[in-house]
């Protein structure tokens, strides 16, 4: 493509975007940040959900539709954004991996109505939404768990080790407390289904158990 192909279609595409068009991409923008908004609020695991970063969410992602639109229209921009974004730096440190996922994917949508691809963006959207609401909820994935044990002297971890190890077989111990006041021990448990009532009863039942504490492991967050 030479330089005359490349200005005309510049200039074809700056001619197509009137008023109706940028009006019919952003509410389409909008609907699609909606769909990654309620993805994101129900497939949510950790302890502190932000609804800031979820309307933050949104906005970028109307953000990197308009952004497209002013590239895909006019050369002389287009060059300009390559020379401003390369100066800037982002230095927001994102702590949960999942938070990474969402902004790219609103960044990416964004670009794809931007480019005026809403076959695409509308696709690609209900299928991830999909895909992510499958894995975490699907049951597919186990979870880790912590359980907090703490007794007396009179305790028996051998005892404690012997009834988990039944009740859930992937476990290991990560830490062991022995003081002149008790014990304390902390393990790891791989399952499906979160620790119930039931299982933490017969626990207590162990001659010199005091208390039995679980926490759920979300990646970088305990919760």
């Amino acid at each position: 493509m030479g330089k005359t192909e490349i200005m005309e279609w510049f200039n074809s595409n700056n001619m197509a975007l009137t008023s109706e068009r940028i009006l019919l991409f952003l509410t389409a923008a909008l609907a699609i940040a909606f769909v990654i908004y309620l993805t994101y609020r129900i497939t949510y695991t950790g302890v502190n959900y932000n609804n800031k970063f979820a309307i933050t969410n949104m906005v970028l992602l109307l953000v990197a539709t308009v952004l497209m639109m002013m590239i895909s229209s006019n050369i002389a921009i287009s060059l300009g954004m390559v020379g401003a974004l390369s100066i800037v730096r982002y230095r927001t440190a994102i702590k949960d991996p999942n938070d990474t996922l969402f902004l790219f994917w609103s960044i990416v949508e964004g670009l794809c109505v931007g480019a005026q691809m809403l076959k695409i963006a509308i696709i690609s959207t209900l299928f991830i939404a999909i895909v992510v609401i499958a894995v975490t909820y699907g049951g597919y994935f186990q979870k880790k768990y912590l359980l907090v044990i703490r007794g007396g002297q009179e305790a028996s971890t051998d005892e404690v080790i012997e009834l988990i190890g039944r009740i859930y077989p992937k476990n290991r111990i990560r830490t062991s407390n022995y003081t002149q006041a008790g014990m304390e021990m902390i393990l790891e448990i791989t399952s499906k289904k979160p620790v119930s009532e039931e299982n933490v009863k017969s626990i207590l039942k162990i001659t010199g158990v005091k208390s039995v504490n679980w926490l759920l492991q979300t990646g970088e967050y305990i919760g």
